[in-house]
């Protein structure tokens, strides 16, 4: 089992940009500049990322320092603090330029439990003048006050009110200048956002087994609320809900390529809505789906089912389900998808599961393999309305900017089926379940929080839809397929987690988000300026 991990091939699955590894692929949308982006409003909760405060703390650095801030060394690792910045606007007097605004950061991580932080960024900010009393030599060689000049400089500060962009290190600022005492702070949203994204909007990594066999035990007897319940249907047919706008997209050889965000239940699941209704429309339906090759073979025995738990175990022995590292693509979510086809199945709809993945490959190997495996389903069933769901950077028709040498299955099957349509998953912000690479180096698969890039967000109570572009976009799709409020799909092979904790939303209802921490009503802080 040691050997299976340490041999673990890693490939990024899902979304992020500005990864510099060219081993962790690039697939999300790049952040509107921060003059075009609205101002953010005060958070009535504090936000909970899933994750170390150090590894967030670590995340925030990297923010700070790519601004040109400096920070100074402290104790206490939960809070990281700036060097002063001064925007100097007066006159210069033997080298120096006085009076501004003086401008530092203070970070203050706080530690809920081992994989929950909360992190606030406060901008400290003070105004300093110069002594009234200094002197400055004259062209006569006498001396003036600058007390009148520094009175004019001290009311146009109180009206600019806020600091300027010209800025210098702490070790710049004039010795007259005093920044000892209090020092007022006031939340930083736009950096706090800032970071939130870079946090939420990180790669989802793909584990790749290779050839070894990853064993665990399953000896283990399942309770019986482990198990899907739907054979016990009288009629199994799980069609209870339309996507608004697939409907004018429906026709014999429609082939739909969706992006996702790995380990949720609202992508399978909004997936399987439209076989649904592409099936009981009349069309055969071809489901690819981002399971390795070798457990074809369990999916057709399984599509010709009962459902029963019995043939559920055998469905999830393959060793795809029972790896250690499992990356959202092994969900329950995503297991309850294969069973919502079998009874489409069942219920005499032509139906196929399509296992494209592979573990032996990686990179563009990976994804000219997972195309061709497409493309033969497509050339043997033309007709059917083909639906892949994959991690959006196999989906995207745009460049690769962490790759030149990149090319994604999508481009190759762009070059065979020209009219495909490419649809990236719009969502609001909530969780999921992934893997990550901690600041120890460790992978960690667990829990994540996922918040949307601006163009992919929608409002917690949009209905599922799809809404298509007038063009194609920039990073390589026509569209989106709103999906609500992300929630975690554990993998299937877990015994818990996988059953709502309340009760189960009307269709088309947005999933309750997570409870979040209040935050205070009123958000300034106070420090000792050092």
């Amino acid at each position: 089992m040691h050997r299976a991990i340490v041999s673990l091939a890693v490939l990024l699955g899902a979304c992020a940009k500005n990864v510099p590894s060219p081993e962790l692929a690039s697939t999300a949308s790049p952040a509107k500049s921060p003059e075009s982006r609205p101002e953010p409003e005060q958070p009535k909760f504090e936000h909970i990322f899933m994750m170390p405060v150090d590894q967030a703390l670590a995340e925030a650095t990297k923010l700070l320092s790519e601004n040109g801030w400096v920070l100074k060394p402290l104790e206490d690792p939960k809070y990281l603090l700036t060097e002063w910045r001064t925007a100097q606007l007066g006159t210069k007097a033997w080298g120096w330029q006085s009076d501004g605004d003086s401008t530092r950061y203070l970070v203050a991580g706080e530690l809920l439990a081992a994989r929950k932080s909360i992190v606030r960024i406060f901008r400290m900010k003070r105004v300093a003048f110069s002594n009234d009393a200094e002197l400055v030599a004259t062209a006569g060689g006498g001396f003036r006050s600058l007390g009148m000049r520094m009175d004019l400089v001290e009311q146009s500060f109180r009206k600019m009110g806020e600091p300027v962009n010209l800025a210098q290190r702490e070790r710049d600022v004039a010795p007259w200048v005093e920044l000892d005492g209090a020092i007022q702070g006031t939340r930083d949203l736009r950096l706090e956002q800032d970071l939130l994204l870079r946090l939420e909007t990180r790669p989802s990594l793909e584990t790749l087994t290779g050839t070894l066999r990853l064993t665990r035990d399953d000896t283990f007897a399942r309770d019986p609320s482990f198990y899907l319940k739907r054979w016990r249907k009288e009629v199994q047919e799980p069609c209870e809900r339309k996507v608004v706008g697939f409907q004018p997209l429906i026709r014999p050889g429609l082939t739909v390529l969706i992006g996702e965000q790995l380990g949720t239940r609202e992508s399978p699941a909004t997936v399987g809505d439209l076989a649904c209704e592409a099936a009981k429309a009349g069309h055969g339906v071809t489901l690819a789906l981002s399971i390795p090759d070798k457990e074809q073979k369990r999916l057709d025995a399984y599509l010709k089912s009962a459902g029963r738990p019995a043939d559920q175990d055998a469905l999830l022995h393959g060793d795809f389900w029972r790896k250690l590292q499992q990356d959202g693509r092994g969900s329950r979510a995503m297991m309850d998808l294969i069973d919502r086809a079998r009874a489409l199945s069942a219920a005499g709809h032509a139906l196929s599961v399509v296992a494209m993945d592979t573990d032996l490959l990686s990179g563009k190997a990976r994804d000219a393999h997972m195309a061709q495996l497409v493309l033969k389903q497509r050339t043997a069933r033309p007709q059917d309305v083909l639906l892949l769901l994959a991690g959006n950077v196999h989906t995207r028709l745009g460049d690769a900017d962490w790759d030149d040498d990149f090319v994604p299955m999508s481009k190759h099957l762009f070059e065979r089926v020209p009219d495909l349509k490419v649809l990236e998953v719009g969502y609001a912000q909530g969780r999921r379940w992934g893997c990550d690479v901690e600041t120890s180096g460790n992978m960690v698969c667990d829990i994540m929080g996922i918040t949307p890039l601006p163009e992919l967000a929608i409002p917690a109570e949009a209905p599922v839809a799809i809404r298509m572009l007038p063009a194609l976009h920039d990073e390589g799709f026509h569209g989106f397929l709103d999906v609500g409020v992300l929630s975690v799909s554990p993998p299937a092979i877990a015994l818990r987690g996988h059953e709502p904790s309340e009760p189960t939303p009307a269709a088309g209802a947005p999933a309750a988000p997570p409870p979040p921490a209040p935050a205070p009503a009123q958000t300034p802080a106070s420090a000792q300026g050092s």
